[in-house]
């Protein structure tokens, strides 16, 4: 009985201490948890903490970063505005300028206007005094010739009259050539006061190219691989490019023959391709000309647009900024023909610019005028006729065609832009290097000029003067007297310009001549 309740309460002993046990476990576990948790609290507490520190540094780089652009952007608006201010200030500059000069001009046309119209009241006034006086003296005249003469009234005025109307004429004409003199005299000095500043503004670097007669090979052995052995290749490079090639071993090089200036270009690009390669057949050759003739293509396209880049010309039909391209390969004189049509593009845009006409006008006109000599080998006629049939096809503007039809005066000029045009040709021909002639058309100008001076007859001999830039010619005193001496040379002057061709102007000088001979024996 004892020993079962001993064992009972050692079990209600053994259950008590259990719990007691397993009350303070959890306790602790508990408390461990809240520790936990109060750690992972503070943790996460941290962490956000930080987190909100790092978006806060973030949002102030942001805002830093959109400030420097906003700033940037003020900057660069700024620029730009500032930019287009001097523009419009510019602008509205050059448009005071212009409106300046015009009001000047016209202020000045009112004043000249002003003087002609107060000097011709006062020439009127003059008149109208002079006749009266006129009037009076032919009365009293009249009268003291009817006292003295038996012939009658009617027949005495009409002898007045024709006498009066011969004093007159004799007069209006002496007044008429003076002016035609003075008005001369002032406008070439106006001519040439344009054209020294023409030629001041324009400066251009010249580079003589010369066109393609000889292609040169370093040596024999890489002439005859380039052209074969025996020069069998020659026959296919003339029937694929269309020239005539001859070859000559002692100097060393291939000379070639052909109108079209563009053909004789493709055979050097194709030649030095050829000298080049190691191996060659018909098949290669003929590639080669292929790929020859687009690279040439290319390049004229590309030419063509680069001049009307540089003058600033605007839509112009493919096909003719094709043919300005292919002037590269032109020549006349030596000149090149391609700088030729920019030079004067350039000088007749400043002579436009000088006479307050429409300068893209007047270098359009003056690139077009020698478009002709890209196609003159091919087509019958002048170049400056081809030229302007060619760009009329093309849509340019009847008097940019004028222009370029009547610089060499197939037609005759009609309007200012034509007489530039031909003023601008002879001053890029003419300038010091530009061209060079042969001795042979050298000795033909001269034997030409001295042909149409001693053909008058009143001269006795005739000298060709600054490389024929002016013609002399001796006349006799006694029978050619001042008047007939201002005829002749204009008469001589008249000849040359329908028989010669000649770059510039030439000088006509008569001279007469007066000897007095004496023999001392």
């Amino acid at each position: 009985m004892n020993q079962t309740i001993i064992i009972s309460i050692s079990s209600a002993l053994g259950l008590i201490f259990a719990f007691l046990i397993i009350r303070i476990q959890r306790g602790i576990q508990l408390s461990m948890a809240k520790n936990e948790a109060k750690d992972i609290i503070q943790d996460a507490q941290d962490r956000a903490d930080e987190l909100s520190e790092e978006a806060k540094r973030n949002i102030e780089h942001l805002e830093e970063e959109l400030q420097e652009n906003i700033d940037k952007l003020k900057e660069s608006s700024a620029v730009g505005i500032e930019e287009k201010k001097d523009i419009v200030e510019a602008k509205e500059y050059t448009v005071k300028k212009q409106l300046s000069k015009k009001k000047k001009y016209l202020k000045k046309l009112k004043d000249h206007f002003s003087n002609y119209s107060g000097n011709f009241s006062t020439i009127e006034a003059n008149y109208k005094e002079k006749k009266s006086e006129v009037s009076k003296l032919k009365e009293q005249m009249i009268s003291q010739l009817e006292s003295v003469s038996t012939e009658d009234k009617s027949s005495i005025l009409l002898q007045l009259v024709d006498t009066l109307k011969k004093d007159t004429l004799t007069d209006v004409t002496k007044k008429t050539h003076a002016q035609e003199e003075e008005f001369a005299r002032e406008s070439e000095k106006k001519a040439r006061l344009a054209l020294s500043r023409v030629i001041g503004r324009f400066a251009r670097a010249y580079c003589p190219e010369r066109g393609i007669n000889n292609i040169i090979f370093s040596s024999e052995q890489n002439m005859r691989r380039s052209l074969g052995k025996d020069f069998e290749y020659v026959e296919i490079l003339e029937t694929e490019i269309g020239v005539d090639l001859t070859p000559h071993v002692e100097r060393l090089f291939l000379n070639v023959s052909g109108f079209d200036p563009v053909r004789r270009e493709l055979t050097r690009i194709t030649c030095d391709k050829l000298s080049r390669e190691k191996r060659l057949n018909p098949e290669r050759i003929k590639k080669i000309i292929y790929n020859s003739k687009k690279q040439l293509f290319k390049k004229i396209k590309l030419d063509g647009n680069k001049i009307l880049k540089e003058l600033r010309i605007q839509n112009m039909h493919p096909d003719i900024r094709d043919k300005i391209g292919s002037l590269r390969y032109r020549y006349s004189f030596t000149q090149n023909q391609y700088f030729h049509v920019s030079e004067v593009g350039w000088l007749c845009g400043l002579l436009s610019a000088e006479l307050d006409l429409d300068i893209s006008d007047g270098r359009r006109a003056g690139l077009l005028h020698d478009v002709g000599k890209s196609m003159d080998h091919s087509i019958d006629g002048g170049h400056a006729v081809i030229g302007a049939d060619f760009i009329e096809k093309h849509d340019e503007k009847p008097h940019i065609v004028h222009a370029v039809r009547a610089h060499h005066f197939d037609e005759q000029p009609q309007t200012d832009l034509a007489y530039l045009v031909i003023a601008a040709d002879a001053i890029s021909g003419a300038r010091p290097g530009a061209r060079k002639s042969t001795a042979e058309s050298y000795t033909q100008k001269m034997y030409e000029l001295e042909k149409v001076g001693t053909s008058f007859k009143e001269v006795h001999s005739t000298y060709i003067l600054s490389a024929g830039r002016e013609v002399r010619v001796i006349v006799d005193n006694n029978k050619v007297d001042d008047y007939r001496a201002l005829e002749l040379s204009k008469e001589i002057a008249t000849k040359i310009e329908e028989e010669c061709t000649y770059p510039g102007q030439i000088r006509v000088t008569v001279v007469r001549k007066s000897a007095a001979v004496q023999y001392a024996k």
